[in-house]
């Protein structure tokens, strides 16, 4: 099975993924959100998010398929997000549906929106895919499908021919939980032309410690045997959980009227997680 090696970091080439001119052209439907709109949240280089920025890249390059799966709450879609608003926003179209099980018919009019296509949209699915085939060729297009594990198995199959046929090809990401790996690896026509299969684990005892003070100045300067106990009792390695307890610990000290986070206010803020 191909894997993103843990610690290939590619230096220059993160930064040749866009122009500078393009770099300043944010896209807010792509902005990463903090979760729980936590403020004063710093972006930390963490190990998922050089593994995700690695993989896109390549794939980017690559005009190829990969897919970055693993358990949620563990920083999948923040660091792609994260990643992605450094290239072209015009050459990014995300598949983000507000809906769960989306059908092709929804990737179809989704595509077509995104490419702001010029024209009126196909009445049947041989026409559209035709426009489709047509249209992706001719500019370096990266579809970002997020929340894939409410893909249908035809959504795969779809991308699939719709990839197999354009030349050159687009890159396509596909994110989402273990369920998006299961489908893609369950169809040997599918398996076959991922290209990285990247799975992102919950964060060690040593990320923990690394990266938590640094994510909010609330943590700063924290006992470590504090940000053991929240990890080994709530946390486990998750980003999410960890931003759960950290909007908490907020509202403790300034319930208890503390300084800085001490036991007292991580008991309190666990009740309530």
């Amino acid at each position: 099975m191909t894997t993103a090696p843990k610690r290939k970091h590619l230096g220059e080439r993160r930064q040749s993924a866009a122009p500078a001119s393009e770099t300043s052209r944010r896209r807010p439907d792509l902005y990463p959100q903090h979760f729980l709109g936590l403020k004063d949240s710093t972006l930390v280089a963490t190990d998922t998010l050089l593994q995700i920025k690695d993989t896109v890249i390549d794939t980017v390059e690559s005009r190829a398929m990969s897919v970055i799966y693993g358990d949620p709450g563990l920083g999948k879609s923040f660091s792609t997000r994260a990643t992605i608003q450094e290239m072209n926003p015009d050459l990014i179209l995300p598949l983000d549906f507000a809906r769960s099980r989306p059908g092709p018919k929804d990737l179809r009019e989704e595509l077509f929106h995104q490419m702001r296509l010029n024209c009126r949209m196909p009445g049947t699915p041989t026409a559209f895919d035709k426009l489709l085939r047509e249209a992706l060729p001719r500019r370096p297009y990266v579809i970002v499908c997020d929340e894939a594990q409410q893909y249908r198995r035809e959504n795969f199959e779809f991308l699939r021919k719709l990839w197999d046929n354009c030349a050159p090809q687009p890159a396509i990401v596909f994110v989402g939980g273990r369920e998006a790996y299961e489908t893609l690896q369950s169809d040997p026509a599918l398996a076959s032309r991922i290209y990285i299969r990247l799975e992102i684990l919950a964060m060690t005892e040593d990320e923990i410690l690394k990266t938590v003070p640094d994510s909010h100045p609330v943590w700063r300067g924290a006992d470590e045997a504090l940000l053991r106990r929240i990890d080994t009792q709530y946390a486990l390695g998750s980003f999410r959980e960890w931003v759960k307890v950290t909007k908490h610990v907020l509202k403790g000290i300034e319930y208890f009227g503390a300084e800085q986070v001490d036991d007292e206010v991580v008991d309190w803020a666990l009740a309530r997680c």
